[in-house]
């Protein structure tokens, strides 16, 4: 088979194909990169072919190699292609994966690649772009990978997942999926969806009247005859059909499980025709959470799924849940998925639990990579805490170090004013160990009661003790990033400071004499003289917020050093634009990391 790997720029593409070299090794697979093909023919970089000749001559030219290397082909091929290439043209016969990731539509800012539209600020550019590729590889992708965010080079685990993933070698999934009717839109979908998952250990396939039709409800009663099944009711005027249709009658008999939602009506008529032991009652209006005990009695299982606003209400559903937890599901929900870790903790701990291998039906339902990351059942784990944290690399960075311990790792959103109400909580529920980002290395601190340290981004829990330990690796990392620059102190005048918030101290520490300057307003902070001074280096220590300003387009340093590694931060869009030199802050963030595990280490030593 001919597999086509679609997905927006920056993505991964390239560097996905090189692991799957290493995951497919020893088979009779051909690897083509379009863009190195055209590199190749062209004997130019692409930056020079978008200069010299356009986008519209760069397309064409990948039109015509991709059909190239389709006529070529005589063994299976797995083939690369740009961001903007005609997804609609690829062959009905070759299969496409779209490899997405969280963050693609934030925008990115590539320093190494062509501008397309100099005209509009580099996020504009990508973003308009983006959002229509989205709805062109949403209709033409046959599976969809949703990767994590990080860097797989020598974690083991996860590179063992995704493996397992792509090579359709999946083994005692466990959970639920919601068979969408996207994956039905061709045989081809279907059959692959099959491959991917049917006789895998998947606990239920969840069937939803409301998505699919009671043709396809049929025909995948009778395409997963070894599967257990599970009928979710959300259309009212279906339950009849349910109940004396002879159709429906025998889909009822097929299915293992029927979840009946409160919103719907009593259960009291389908309870007495399928029986309590068949029937699950499920509520998602947190309002009328009383009635759930009211029919409790009609069904052999209940399903809790409300929208849960904070932690003080999601304490409230895990109790519930805990008080017969072979006979209560929880699955609290959000419009940004920020219960996602929640759902990853109670793996193995609740009969129902949802994954999802694309959009899914919930934002909170924890993707395939992130569920099988997830071994289950544990009783302690560990966390990113901050806000946001959904583009976190912490999970990916420190997977292989949990294993071990047998531990998920999952990234808690907390606002800046639940930091009081989630500890307590996270601390009942099983963390362990934590890494602390903005807002809360202060709170972080104050939560250890440390003599010396005023910012705090990495915690232990002691439990023989019942104290929290901290301590901070920012230093070690910005040490890292900078690399002995600034050593000279008069040189260091010229060394310009942009934000710092919880990373300030940190900064003064390693260098006293920089000049710094708010994000926020643009002026020097008291004390700093910069009359006549322009910067060679800039350290861009400031968030992207409506309230972080630029700096001033008069200055030109030759470098700018970012403690931000997310590819839209604003310090990667200010080097762009002034030409400078640029470092990320991954070189921060792993040196960071990596001084965590041993503060980790010592403190296991210790306790």
């Amino acid at each position: 088979m001919i597999t086509a790997v679609v997905g927006h720029r920056g993505t991964g593409k390239s560097e996905l194909m090189k692991r799957l070299q290493l995951y497919l090794a020893g088979r009779e697979i051909e690897f083509v990169d379009l863009d190195v093909e055209i590199e190749n023919k062209a004997g130019k970089k692409l930056r020079e072919l978008f200069l010299e000749h356009g986008e519209p001559y760069f397309r064409e030219m990948e039109r015509q190699l991709f059909l190239e290397s389709l006529q070529k082909a005589h063994q299976e091929m797995y083939i690369v292609v740009g961001a903007g290439f005609d997804v609609s043209s690829i062959p009905e016969s070759v299969r496409v994966v779209w490899l997405k990731r969280t963050t693609d539509l934030d925008g990115r800012i590539f320093l190494d690649r062509p501008r397309l539209n100099a005209e509009v600020s580099p996020l504009d550019e990508y973003s308009k772009r983006a959002i229509t590729r989205e709805t062109h590889f949403e209709e033409r992708a046959d599976e969809i990978y949703l990767m994590p965010e990080g860097i797989f080079d020598n974690h083991h685990r996860a590179m063992a997942v995704e493996k397992s993933i792509l090579a359709h070698q999946l083994d005692k999934i466990g959970g639920a999926i919601t068979i969408l009717p996207e994956v039905l839109l061709s045989e081809k979908r279907w059959k692959l969806f099959k491959e991917r998952f049917a006789n895998r250990g998947v606990d239920f396939f969840e069937l939803r009247d409301d998505l699919l039709t009671p043709e396809q409800l049929q025909m995948i009663v009778a395409d997963l005859p070894g599967e257990t099944l599970l009928l979710s009711c959300r259309k009212k005027l279906e339950s009849p059909w349910l109940l004396e249709a002879e159709e429906g009658k025998s889909l009822l008999s097929r299915v293992a499980w029927v979840d009946w939602p409160l919103e719907l009506g009593d259960p009291s008529e389908i309870s007495a025709a399928l029986g309590k032991e068949k029937l699950i009652i499920s509520l998602h209006d947190r309002d009328r959470f009383e009635e759930l005990a009211k029919f409790g009695h009609l069904a052999s299982h209940l399903k809790y799924a409300p929208l849960v606003e904070g932690f003080h209400e999601l304490a409230a559903g895990h109790q519930w849940q805990l008080a017969e937890s072979n006979r209560r599901s929880f699955l609290p929900c959000s419009p940004s998925g920020r219960w996602s870790w929640y759902r990853l903790i109670q793996k193995g701990k609740q009969v129902l639990n949802f994954w999802r291998e694309s959009h899914g039906t919930s934002a909170d339902q924890p993707s395939l990579w992130s569920w099988l990351m997830a071994t289950g059942p544990s009783q302690t784990f560990a966390a990113v805490l901050g806000s946001p944290v959904y583009h976190s690399f912490t999970p990916l960075e420190h997977s292989d170090y949990f294993f071990k311990k047998n531990m998920p790792v999952v990234a808690i959103e907390i606002g800046r004013e639940e930091w009081g109400q989630a500890i307590p909580f996270l601390q009942d529920l099983g963390l362990r160990y934590a890494a602390v980002t903005a807002p809360h290395k202060k709170a972080a601190a104050e939560l250890t009661k440390h003599s010396t340290l005023n910012a705090v981004n990495t915690l232990y829990f002691d439990e023989k003790n019942n104290i929290w330990q901290g301590t901070s690796t920012d230093e070690d990392g910005f040490a890292e990033l900078i690399d002995g620059v600034g050593m000279i102190a008069p040189l260091q005048k010229e060394i310009f400071v942009w934000g710092g918030g919880g990373t300030l101290e940190m900064i003064k520490k390693l260098l006293p004499h920089a000049s710094l300057f708010s994000a926020r307003t643009g002026q020097a902070r008291e004390g700093c003289d910069v009359a006549g001074l322009s910067p060679k280096i800039l350290i861009w220590a400031a968030p992207r917020a409506p309230q972080t300003m630029m700096p001033p387009q008069s200055w030109q340093p030759s470098m700018v050093f970012d403690l931000n590694y997310k590819e839209d931060s604003m310090g990667r869009e200010y080097a762009q634009a002034c030409g400078a030199n640029y470092e990320s802050g991954l070189r921060m963030f792993v040196a960071q990391a990596q001084r965590q595990r041993l503060f980790w280490r010592h403190c296991e030593e210790k306790s």
